[in-house]
């Protein structure tokens, strides 16, 4: 899924409670739900990730991953000088949190089994489909976000 879109759902998260606890749960747990809608993820393969926690991405996959965050995360900053709400930056960066976390990947992290065991469930709740449907699904689910925002903020 779409980091921008654990982005948008996480703040308005934030912008609906007034729990920073509350904000910072839900935003991260409804990553993992929004996981489970159809979506494309770059080439990497998972069923290997899955059986044995070695991860082998392409480069197009980590240039895919950097690209995504990185607009994540100007869309999370030009959010915040919008609206001038910390509570929406917290419930978006807790929403693209469980990505991010999968950077520790690349650390001693990977020998954590704890760690490890976090990825691989992130890596089996997914669901992926061709780049075609993930298209279509996300940006179904991006215009409905879109609508919400806007009536959180303007009705």
């Amino acid at each position: 899924m779409l980091a921008i879109i654990h982005a948008l759902v996480g703040g308005l998260i934030g912008e609906e409670f007034h729990s920073i606890l509350l904000i910072a749960i839900a935003s991260f747990a409804l990553h993992f739900l929004f996981d489970m809608f159809p979506h494309y993820d770059a080439n990497w393969d998972k069923k290997r990730f899955e059986t044995t926690g070695e991860a082998v991405l392409t480069r197009f996959a980590k240039a895919w991953f950097v690209i995504d965050m990185v607009l994540a995360l100007a869309m999370i900053v030009s959010l915040y000088n919008v609206f001038d709400s910390k509570k929406l930056v917290l419930g978006a960066f807790m929403g693209i949190l469980p990505d991010l976390m999968s950077l520790g990947y690349k650390t001693k992290l990977k020998k954590n089994k704890h760690f490890v065991g976090f990825l691989k469930f992130h890596s089996k709740i997914q669901r992926h489909t061709n780049w075609k449907k993930s298209i279509l699904v996300q940006s179904i689910i991006m215009g409905l976000l879109a609508i919400l925002f806007l009536i959180v903020y303007f009705v």
